[in-house]
């Protein structure tokens, strides 16, 4: 990836940047977590709940960084495969687990981003005001991680 010519775009995010910095570190190695420096930078006029916004405009943006196809995870059952959780509300409280590692536990406070890899078991309690938007995150074929 090319950090410098991604750093020059005019008008970029610099919320999206971190993220994308942030996942490609990340990206199939181990768990994240990232409290970026920069609020999201959502156009305003965009329709729906805040939280599908939020989730609709993150996952075109990073889309278009990385190359990457990320999609909201919308719907009651948890999806599996490459993960960032960003918590848009309160607080929760994560258990990770991975074959043979011993359980990590890991708390996300509004704002910040959790990635999960594949083969990761979660489980979380969340606060009263707890919201959070799930995205997941498919690397393009031939790119490397």
């Amino acid at each position: 990836m090319d950090w410098e010519r991604l750093s020059e775009r005019p008008g970029q995010d610099p919320y999206l940047q971190e993220l994308a910095l942030f996942l490609d570190a990340h990206f199939a190695r181990t768990f994240g977590l990232v409290w970026p420096e920069n609020e999201p930078v959502v156009p305003r006029g965009t329709g729906g709940p805040p939280d599908t916004v939020l989730a609709r405009y993150v996952a075109d943006g990073l889309t278009a960084l990385l190359g990457w196809r990320v999609e909201h995870a919308a719907g009651p059952r948890p999806p599996s495969g490459h993960l960032l959780v960003i918590q848009s509300a309160g607080s929760s409280r994560w258990t990770l687990r991975s074959s043979g590692d011993p359980a990590a536990e890991v708390s996300t406070l509004s704002g910040e981003a959790l990635y999960v890899p594949p083969g990761y078991r979660s489980s979380a309690v969340h606060s009263d005001d707890a919201r959070h938007v799930v995205l997941v995150v498919t690397e393009a074929e031939g790119a490397q991680a």
